[in-house]
């Protein structure tokens, strides 16, 4: 039975005054005690009954306060579990916000600035090497340079797009985004201009921190494709290796991106020779289309 009113508050009831006197009566009867015999057994018992209720009483009140001690531990320990939880994810975040934050490097003293600076391509194709994407030779010549310099001093400071970056949306230039619309597909440049752009190309990709198997996979591709026999034993041989590199270089980007990536220095024998009949097909076209007769309607359509 749980106790609800302390027991020390008691006191001893008057056995001997006149509220007990029939119960002194029976009892003195029934045990041939005194009076004062039964007063005294009375209390006894009283005294006994009330010190086994203090003790109760003790022994509850003793149960709650640990209880209650138990409770405050398990309480305090749950919010220093907490506090070390978000302790511990603010320093995560605060050591992966210093990760993604720009930092500068450090310089040697003694050093100065080069006697040749390398030109600058636009901004678009240092974007697309930054994510290994495919971008066009033409932005590594120098016209493509002094066309990207031509294009930052006529777009406003604040002309500006959102892009995602290592899951954050940061702004950058809108130039950043944008084709040149001076821009040459590969295919449509010489030979000569080719291998100028390339040179730059490796340059810049090596800048772009590529893997260096695929900046040496590349190195091996242009090289094969600069001394390939075709371009000597061919009229249009330059033109075949100019298209089999436009239309590789791409596709060699496009399996990358799917993980079927295959190395671009070992030269397809089979598919510039497939290169090679198409364009001799398309020249063919064009000088029986030159040299035919012209109908009366072909000449109405001229006219």
């Amino acid at each position: 039975m749980v106790l609800v009113v302390d027991p020390n508050l008691e006191m001893v009831p008057d056995f001997a005054g006149n509220l007990y006197a029939g119960i002194r009566a029976d009892l003195e009867a029934a045990t041939n005690q005194t009076g004062e015999e039964v007063v005294a057994c009375l209390t006894e018992t009283w005294n006994a009954d009330h010190n086994a209720r203090v003790a109760e009483w003790n022994q509850e009140r003793e149960a709650e306060a640990g209880a209650l001690t138990e409770a405050e531990r398990v309480r305090t320990a749950q919010e220093n579990e907490e506090r070390i939880q978000r302790e511990a994810e603010a320093e995560r975040e605060r050591l992966e916000a210093e990760k993604k934050k720009p930092k500068m490097n450090s310089f040697e003293h003694a050093s100065s600035v080069g006697d040749y600076l390398t030109p600058r391509p636009a901004q678009y194709a240092i974007q697309k090497l930054t994510n290994f994407e495919y971008v066009e030779l033409w932005y590594f010549l120098p016209e493509g340079c002094r066309d990207a310099l031509k294009s930052s001093r006529s777009v406003a400071d604040n002309d500006l797009s959102i892009t995602r970056t290592d899951d954050q949306l940061m702004l950058r230039p809108t130039s950043a985004f944008k084709a040149s619309k001076a821009a040459m597909v590969d295919h449509e440049l010489s030979f000569s201009i080719f291998l100028r752009a390339k040179n730059l190309f490796l340059v810049q990709i090596s800048k772009a921190k590529w893997p260096q198997p695929n900046v040496d996979a590349l190195s091996l591709f242009f090289w094969h494709l600069e001394n390939h026999s075709i371009r000597n034993n061919s009229d249009i041989g330059d033109m075949v290796i100019l298209t089999y590199a436009s239309r590789v270089r791409q596709d060699w980007h496009d399996r990358l991106k799917r993980d079927e990536g295959f190395n671009i220095g070992n030269i397809n024998e089979n598919l510039i020779r497939t290169i090679n009949e198409e364009l001799w097909d398309k020249v063919r076209s064009r000088t029986l289309n030159i040299v035919r007769p012209q109908s009366r309607a072909d000449v109405e359509q001229i006219h």
